[in-house]
């Protein structure tokens, strides 16, 4: 093994996976992955979080943690600022897990790790004008813009999924605003549409999938690709809202490059594609329409390899991108 290696830690809405990676990007262990424990409240219990990598830590060349987060995290401190699915605020993870395993610990939002494993091992290699985008329990992004990260004023830059786009008729969202584009097209989102579809009656094929009269998120997707045409309007009008929002990143910032993951984007083989081909009209330009590439995550958890990418670059000990990570 590696002389060098770090614990590379993804914690989402739902699941905490871990994994032990070097500086070439090789994992050194089976990806391992645990739901994400609540407490009577509907909290994400930390302390329980943190026992979760216990097994992980034990490995005497483990040069630091590295941790991306579901939310708003501020990337100097590892304080998880807002991670709204997990109902955290100000809770100082990164200090917390230093404290407990008395090793290096850089914390950043998710979407920043995922940007990051593709900026240096993935589609995004070369590619100096990108964005990120996760779809899975919520929806959002980060930019890498001009060959630089793009972290914004206060550092969370990149939260499009946080758009207000209906705060009259939409969905109260976990950031604590109403009507966020995330609360239209995130995996609870078709879950919750397919739910009732079910409850009308208008979905046959939503009825043989149910259990115990309960939609999931796949199931809608399965009915889909089996051409259900309830379940078809409801990925098609999340695809078209994703395509509304993503085209207005484009338009403001010429992007050359989206690089989409999360288990929305997994939940069709052509769920890109039909994005890929739906965004088009929305774009502004002939130049945009032309040349955006817009690709699926080059791994199975963009986000859990950035964490360990991220953490190499802090410790100095890979440098592909140099001063631009920032």
């Amino acid at each position: 093994m590696d002389k060098d290696v770090v614990l590379a830690v993804d914690i989402g809405g739902s699941k905490v996976a871990c994994v032990l990676i070097d500086p070439s990007g090789n994992l050194l262990s089976d990806i391992s992955t645990a739901l994400v424990p609540f407490d009577r409240n509907g909290i994400a219990d930390v302390n329980a979080i943190l026992e979760i990598l216990a097994p992980f830590t034990r490995n005497p060349m483990i040069r630091a943690i590295g941790i991306s987060l579901c939310g708003n995290v501020d990337v100097t401190s590892g304080e998880a600022i807002l991670v709204p699915n997990l109902h955290w605020k100000h809770v100082p993870v990164g200090k917390l897990v230093s404290e407990m395993y008395q090793l290096p610990v850089f914390a950043a939002t998710d979407v920043r790790q995922a940007l990051i494993a593709e900026l240096i091992w993935g589609k995004a290699q070369k590619s100096n004008y990108v964005a990120w985008g996760t779809i899975g329990t919520g929806f959002g992004g980060y930019l890498f813009l001009d060959g630089k990260l793009y972290s914004g004023f206060h550092g969370f830059a990149g939260n499009f999924g946080h758009n207000t786009i209906d705060e009259v008729n939409g969905y109260q969202c976990g950031c604590g605003k109403r009507g966020c584009v995330e609360t239209f097209v995130a995996g609870p989102a078709i879950a919750r549409s397919g739910q009732i579809v079910l409850d009308k009656g208008e979905s046959p094929a939503l009825m043989k999938k149910a259990i115990d009269g309960k939609i999931t998120t796949r199931m809608v997707f399965e009915a889909d690709s089996e051409n259900d045409p309830r379940s078809k309007e409801i990925i098609n009008d999340v695809i078209r809202r994703v395509c509304i929002s993503l085209s207005g990143l484009v338009n403001i910032l010429d992007l050359e490059l989206i690089v989409l993951g999360g288990g929305v984007v997994k939940g069709s083989p052509e769920f890109v594609s039909r994005i890929s081909k739906t965004i088009r009209p929305y774009l502004m330009t002939e130049e945009a329409k032309r040349d955006l590439r817009i690709e699926v995550e080059s791994f199975d958890n963009s986000a859990l390899i950035g964490a360990g990418a991220d953490a190499f670059e802090r410790l100095g000990l890979i440098n592909f991108l140099g001063a631009n990570f920032k």
